[in-house]
């Protein structure tokens, strides 16, 4: 009877210690989740939403702007995602543009829609990828906006080959946000002679 306290009290330790080490495993593994998780989020400048830059949500690598009202933050100085900025003021979306795609044995290629920021604080343009959870609305707004550019905002755009979408550009747009067939249905059954004004319903 004695051998067997004896093991059954040196198994209960091993036990014991066995759970503790299993509860300090759990906690660490909680905490780390809980900071990837801050990581992973940020709280906008502008508006005060609770921003996610998860890749899975965003479908961007490096989000810098928030998805309901699109400001962002200068923490990028010389390539997306670097974080060497020491400005850290507010950056304003000023519109819309397309990426430029550079071929080596090709002409120039129109990419992606891109978002134009401009900082609040040292005044940098930056050009930045559209978020996949980003409000149309509020982009279809900024761009409804691009009429109102000043001469030297377009000539200091020019200078840095950045070609804001203007009014011109609403087929671009919308075929970029929601795809050729919500172009293509509004064309549909509209005689030859009303397709010019297709244009400008859309920009309405």
């Amino acid at each position: 009877m004695k051998k067997y306290s004896s093991n059954h009290s040196r198994f209960d330790e091993v036990d014991s210690q066995n759970f503790e080490k299993i509860k300090k495993d759990r906690k660490f593994r909680k905490g780390k989740s809980r900071a990837r998780l801050q990581e992973n989020q940020f709280r906008c400048v502008n508006c005060g939403a609770l921003v996610s830059a998860d890749r899975e949500l965003a479908g961007v690598n490096n989000r810098n702007h928030c998805p309901n009202c699109l400001w962002s933050k200068h923490v990028d100085e010389f390539k997306p995602g670097d974080r060497k900025a020491a400005c850290c003021a507010r950056m304003q979306p000023i519109g819309l543009t397309v990426k430029q795609i550079h071929k080596k044995y090709d002409h120039q290629q129109q990419g992606e829609l891109m978002l134009i920021h401009r900082c609040t604080g040292c005044g940098k343009i930056s050009i930045n990828r559209i978020a996949s959870d980003d409000s149309t609305g509020a982009l279809i707004a900024l761009y409804r906006q691009s009429g109102e550019y000043s001469e030297e905002l377009l000539l200091e755009l020019a200078a840095q080959k950045i070609h804001p979408l203007m009014a011109a550009d609403v087929t671009t747009v919308f075929s970029q946000l929601f795809g050729w067939q919500s172009i293509l249905e509004e064309f549909e059954g509209i005689p030859v002679h009303q397709e010019e004004n297709v244009d400008a319903k859309l920009t309405e």
